[in-house]
């Protein structure tokens, strides 16, 4: 967690405009004043401008918060905290655009030994980290139960991402680092491709790379200017009517797998149409073929 900023503001209304004085206990916050939000209100920011110290959204157990940012901006000098031992909310939609020191989502166990609970959204938005960007943790301490949601060409940079065990990466929009994207957890491109911009880095036996694919296509990670070090689990659900000999690519990593592989696969497909799925892998790709089979 990031050092207090002092003087601090809390948000006081249900829902209404980050930049109205009167919601706050202490004022609109700016670059040095440390802002929460923990009565289950939202802030909504749909201009540019907004600023904070830090943020917090859910500071204790009982404590929940939310900050909507449509079409403005949001500069956080120092951490943005989606859960600290509660629960909060980040959407950014429309174009809008958040950066932090630090981002972390569901940062904490709190004392009672509940999970907190993180949940950041990006769509069609820019989310830029100084720092590193954790994803159920906190430099190396687990925490509560996250998701990070990058959708409809909505981009989020770091120097790192930590998808933690109970944290989950999703969507069809581009994560980008400069020393790298680890999963402990779940990795789950939805409605498309998930680009990684950087290496990615599967970790541990836990984690998770789920893949659903449709006779046109396949959801898909692609590794841009970076390598994939596979270990843990491969999930592929299939539906619909497909096509024997067909190959779908499931990940592409630009500079290569390393020789990894996932330690174990599990597909879910309709059976009876002719084939039977097999995961194959070369220097780049991990790949499924509908292989052709003559039995019924």
């Amino acid at each position: 967690m990031a050092a207090d900023c002092i003087p601090t503001t809390t948000w006081t209304d249900s829902n209404g405009s980050w930049f109205v004085a009167g919601k706050w206990n202490n004022g609109v916050p700016n670059a040095g004043t440390s802002a929460y939000i923990n009565n289950a209100g939202t802030a909504n920011i749909s201009s540019t401008g907004a600023a904070a110290c830090n943020l917090t959204l859910g500071y204790d157990a009982v404590d929940s918060g939310t900050v909507s940012v449509n079409g403005g901006s949001l500069t956080v000098t120092n951490e943005v905290e989606v859960g600290a031992y509660g629960e909060g909310t980040l959407t950014i939609t429309n174009q809008g655009n958040v950066t932090a020191g630090l981002l972390t989502i569901a940062a904490l166990q709190n004392v009672s030994g509940s999970p907190s609970i993180g949940t950041v959204t990006v769509d069609g938005s820019t989310v830029t980290v100084t720092t590193r960007l954790d994803v159920g943790g906190d430099n190396g301490t687990p925490g509560g139960i996250a998701l990070l949601s990058v959708t409809n060409s909505g981009t989020v940079s770091a120097a790192n991402v930590h998808v933690y065990k109970s944290g989950t990466l999703t969507g069809n929009g581009t994560v980008t680092t400069t020393n790298g994207t680890t999963i402990e957890g779940t990795i789950e491109p939805s409605g498309g491709r998930l680009t990684i911009g950087g290496n990615l880095t599967f970790f541990g036996t836990a984690p998770l790379m789920e893949s659903n694919v449709v006779p046109a296509s396949a959801d898909n990670v692609y590794v841009s200017n970076g390598a994939a070090s596979l270990t843990g689990r491969l999930k592929v659900t299939m539906t619909g009517t497909f096509t024997p000999g067909t190959t779908y690519t499931l990940l592409h990593a630009d500079n290569g797998l390393g020789n990894t592989k996932f330690s174990s696969v599990s597909i879910t497909f309709p059976p009876g149409q002719g084939w039977s799925p097999v995961i194959i892998y070369d220097t780049n790709n991990v790949k499924l073929n509908l292989a052709a089979t003559t039995g019924p």
